[in-house]
């Protein structure tokens, strides 16, 4: 049996996306350390694997990361994913590497395995030759040629001149994000690799969050831009979704929504924004007259507290709770109304459910430029859309079937895989001595993984 060690970020989908899959490998008999925050530390037991401590390594609460990153609020698009590249997750890379080196040097690892933002594990995996693998909880990041530059949420162009156009406008976009938005997160991870007495690596900060051996992408080809030049490392392994809650009691009036004749709109903002007036309070005032049962979770924000921000009584048709496990959920939801984080957007497209994608934060531009291209919703630009527009939008996606059939489309391709087993599968795979698993490529990037055509069919 393998020694496994994992890493994540304290952002919490970074870090609970990794658990059905160290369930599985628990499961088999592997034995895991998990180097995570104290706040998952009980997930982590729960599964079976052991946590570990940050020690220098700054540990912050994921759903308040405004609160502990304030030079992070306002910010959208390109510059927020610049400073939090460079304050919060490069950022952190010299002190994941020197907690993990004296994890290492007392309990040497068969494989590793981290989310993409843990920046440095990579570089110590290196260093001690350990290979390890990635998990892809977010848009993919490679782009070359025609495939769109990642950060400002463009799609691949069309038309007679797509071709010459869209390469001239990706390569700008790609040098202007490299030289100005990632330049100090590019500096910084640069700098530490030196320190390691490492080779230097030309590849962007975007590019390095993909393991070259394996790359565990929570989603399925047709929800991603074709890339001619996608890495082999990259494994398809549909949607990241939990296993199902042990202790989940549903609210009173989960009867009334199973039973409901009129269509279901779920509303959620999120695990990290928890403002109830950027998206939840517009939501329902645009819903409150309409034909429809909203449901409404809220994260850690108790329905009083919600109701305060929406200076009146819930409407009649809205229903709230904190937490509803979304395998339960999803089955009997019409519309999804988010804004746009990839592990809630994905599991919906697992369950065929179309979506109003709200916002530009984090990489939710990336997203719901995805939504919009593959045609399983709308996309919203702004943060906090006027609620005559955002009522606008849901009807749009209720009574247009083609949204539906899109999302049912992908959700059929998601439902073809099991996540968890699956990249277990790999994971195991990975610790296989070098012929067995298969030799780096001479671009960088091995033959591991199941063989599956990238790109979108």
């Amino acid at each position: 049996m393998a020694r496994v060690l994992v890493a994540t970020v304290p952002v919490p989908a970074h870090t609970r996306n990794a658990l059905p899959i160290v369930a599985r490998l628990v499961e088999r008999g592997h034995e895991v350390v998990w180097f995570a925050s104290r706040h998952f530390h009980d997930d982590i037991e729960a599964v079976g694997a052991t946590p570990v401590p940050y020690g220098l390594t700054r540990d912050f609460d994921g759903e308040r990361l405004l609160a502990e990153f304030p030079q992070l609020a306002g910010l959208r698009g390109p510059r927020a994913i610049g400073r939090a590249y460079a304050d919060v997750f490069v950022g952190g890379a010299r002190h994941r590497v020197a907690d993990l080196s004296a994890l290492l040097a007392e309990q040497p690892v068969d494989v590793i395995l981290c989310d993409g933002l843990s920046y440095g594990v990579s570089l110590l995996a290196e260093v001690h030759g350990v290979p390890y693998a990635t998990i892809g909880d977010g848009p993919i990041a490679h782009a070359h040629g025609p495939t769109p530059a990642f950060g400002p949420g463009l799609q691949p162009m069309s038309g007679p001149l797509s071709a010459p156009l869209s390469r001239l406008r990706n390569h700008a976009v790609r040098t202007a994000t490299r030289r100005w938005i990632l330049a100090q997160a590019q500096a910084d991870h640069d700098e530490v690799r030196a320190d390691l007495g490492l080779a230097p690596d030309d590849r962007s900060v975007l590019e390095v969050s993909m393991s070259p051996l394996l790359h565990l992408q929570g989603c399925t080809p047709s929800f991603e831009y074709p890339t001619p030049t996608m890495p082999a490392s990259v494994r398809w392994i549909g949607a990241l979704r939990p296993d199902p809650p042990a202790n989940w009691s549903p609210p009173a009036w989960w009867d009334e929504l199973l039973a409901s004749s009129r269509p279901v709109v779920h509303v959620t903002q999120g695990s990290i924004r928890p403002d109830m007036r950027e998206l939840i309070v517009p939501a329902l005032r645009a819903l409150a007259d309409e034909d429809v049962l909203v449901v409404v979770t809220t994260g850690r924000v108790p329905e009083p507290e919600l109701v305060a921000d929406l200076g009146m009584p819930l409407p009649e048709n809205a229903r709230v709770c904190e937490f509803i496990p979304y395998d339960l959920l999803l089955p009997h939801v019409d519309v999804c109304v988010a804004n746009g984080g990839y592990t809630g957007v994905t599991t919906a497209l697992h369950h065929g459910v179309p979506l109003v994608q709200v916002g530009s934060s984090e990489e939710k531009a990336e997203i719901g430029a995805r939504i919009r291209w593959s045609g399983v919703g709308v996309r919203m630009r702004a943060a906090s859309p006027s609620p005559r527009r955002l009522r606008a939008a849901v009807r749009r996606v209720l009574h247009d079937p083609a949204y539906r059939a899109a999302a049912q489309r992908i959700g059929a391709e998601m439902r073809s895989h099991d996540a968890g087993r699956e990249g277990a599968d790999l994971v195991e795979r990975l610790c296989a001595p070098a012929t067995a698993r298969g030799a780096l490529a001479p671009e960088g990037y091995s033959t591991v993984g199941s063989g599956d055509s990238p790109g979108r069919p």
